[in-house]
Formats: structure tokens, C-alpha cells, sequence
């Protein structure tokens, strides 16, 4: 039977899942309790899911997206016409998976794509916080485009704001496109955080109308953290990218209310592009680029607190 590998601190507790692509299933914020994941009845895969829609996987928790969200055609060379996965190749794949003293360390290696990405996630000891760190290796002698996202699925049990932008007081920009719905209506309406339309306040996702949902994505790159607030326990959640060697990221936002899958959910998504789709991030300019033989490094942390 497959387990999940237990991580813990003063201030968290980590339940990640090296056999189903190394998802993050459970993290709970151990000052109340609160489980911060999005979690629903389900059994456990019987194994990986290499390839299958990822709404008939386990979808529950945090999983990475790489080296794109939608599925789709890679269109450069030498991958041109290769299509990659629903949700990426990470997520149905086996992982090698090496536990340490606060952390574990997962390793994937691409099937139709040549590289190899590593997560190293650690509880600080020091301060109530989550680290994931992140290096990806170009295999091949060509440069590489891809579409990465932290798809971390987090809960909508207790009242929830968003803040991004000048809200967060970090990132200045405030400028936002909604890309899509529930149902992946094409809809690329730029509009200013948080008002995507009238009426539609996406820094309250609680209180925006059932049955309906929402993917935006920041304009500019993150230059500044965003924070999840949780005005019913008095905690909040701050997410912070940052990247060693200067790569940019965009804040992806996705917000459930039950259009998708009749649940309710959402996710605050570092990405490297601003389309789930590797061919329109790519023409957009915004899909993150390795060299020939080349590397990446970029990390995000999770730190809790009143």
C-alpha cells in the first residue's frame, strides 16, 4: 500500500506522496488544526496516471504542473508536435524521493521531454514556515520552453481574502487577464485586481457566486508576496516566489465555487507563464526558457502566522 511521508515542525504538518508524482496532499497549520489543503472522499489511484485526464486522478492537494497546464502541442524544435500531458507530465508520474531531517527531496524525469526537475520541500525550524526549492536540468542541447505552476489546491472551509498587488503591500501591479471559467470558456478580459467584471470580487472567494469559476493571471511578474487571509481564525498564509538566477513569474489565481467538479476551491499559483498552454505561453513570451544543456533554480515559501 502506497504512504505518504510525514513532515513536521512546531508550526506545520506536511503529508507528501512520492507515488502519485509527489503531491503535497495535506499541510495543516498546527496553531488551530486547519488544514490548509483542498481535500474530497476519494480512493487512492491503484497506481501512477501517466497521460489520464486529470480531473478522473486524485486532484485533492498540491501537485506541480510542468511543462504546461493545459494539455497541447510543444511547437519548437525538436519537440514540435509532441503533446504535453493534461495538467503535465509530474503529476502521473513515479517519483524517486529522498526523505531528510525536515524535508524530502523529489525527483522527476521527463518521458516525452528531456530534463529533470527537483523539488526539495523543508519545514524551518527557526520560523513557521514551508520551502520548496526548485532546480530543473535541460538534457537536451536545445533550449526548452515550459509552462510551470504550483498547482496547490488550497481549502474553502472557512472565509478566505485574497491579496495581491498593492494589497500585499509588495507587488505593485495590478493589472489581471481572465483567462477562462469553469467550463474553459476562452475569455482573455483584462481587467484590475480583484474586480475581473462587476459584481465579481476575486479577493473574497467565498462569497462570489456558486457554481461558477474563474483563472486569472497577473500582467507583470511577481514582485511581491500575496497573502491569504483568514479573517474567521485570525490567521493568514504568505506566498513568496523568488528565483536565484532572475527567472520571472506571474501570480495564477484559480477560484471554484462548484462549476468545476461541484467543488469549492482555489489556488494562488506561481507560474511561469501567463497561459496554462505551452504554445500561447511561448508566443506570449512569457513561458519560462533553459538553455541548451542548461538550469534553472527558483523557490517558494509558505510561512503562516496571526
Amino acid at each position: 500500500m502506497a504512504q505518504p511521508v510525514t513532515l513536521e515542525s512546531d508550526a506545520l504538518r506536511v503529508e507528501v506522496w512520492p507515488q502519485f508524482g509527489g503531491k503535497v496532499s495535506s499541510v495543516v497549520d498546527k496553531a488551530d488544526g486547519f488544514e490548509l489543503m483542498f481535500t474530497y472522499p476519494a480512493e487512492l489511484p491503484s497506481g501512477p496516471r501517466y497521460d489520464s485526464p486529470y480531473g478522473k486522478g486524485w486532484y485533492a492537494g498540491w501537485d506541480e504542473c510542468f511543462p504546461a497546464v493545459s494539455p497541447g502541442a510543444y511547437d519548437r524544435h525538436p519537440y514540435s508536435g509532441v503533446q504535453v500531458p493534461d495538467h503535465g507530465e509530474l503529476w502521473g508520474l513515479p517519483t524517486l524521493s529522498v526523505p531528510a531531517k525536515g524535508g524530502i527531496t523529489t525527483v522527476w524525469h521527463g518521458l516525452r521531454f528531456g530534463y529533470r526537475l527537483t523539488r526539495k520541500l523543508s519545514l524551518d525550524p527557526d520560523s513557521p514556515a514551508l520551502t520548496a526549492e526548485y532546480t530543473l536540468v535541460n538534457l537536451a542541447p536545445f533550449e526548452f520552453h515550459f509552462v510551470w505552476a504550483m498547482h496547490a489546491l488550497m481549502a474553502m472551509t472557512a472565509p478566505v481574502e485574497l491579496a495581491l498587488g498593492s494589497g500585499a503591500g509588495g507587488d505593485r501591479s495590478e493589472a489581471f487577464r481572465w483567462s477562462h471559467d469553469a467550463d474553459g470558456t476562452d475569455i482573455q478580459s483584462p481587467f484590475d485586481w480583484p474586480m475581473a467584471a462587476e459584481g465579481v470580487d476575486l479577493s473574497r472567494p467565498d462569497a462570489l457566486p456558486p457554481r461558477q469559476g474563474w483563472k486569472v493571471f497577473s500582467t507583470g511578474a511577481i514582485t511581491g508576496p500575496a497573502v491569504v487571509r483568514y479573517p474567521s481564525r485570525n490567521r493568514s498564509l504568505r506566498i513568496e516566489y523568488a528565483s536565484s538566477d532572475g527567472m520571472p513569474a506571474h501570480w495564477g489565481v484559480w477560484i471554484n465555487t462548484g462549476g468545476w467538479a461541484g467543488h469549492r476551491h482555489f489556488a494562488v499559483e506561481p507560474t511561469t507563464g501567463r497561459f496554462d498552454q505551452i504554445d500561447r505561453a511561448i508566443n506570449d513570451h512569457s513561458a519560462g526558457r533553459v538553455g541548451p544543456l542548461g538550469r534553472r533554480e527558483w523557490a517558494v515559501r509558505w510561512e503562516v502566522g496571526d
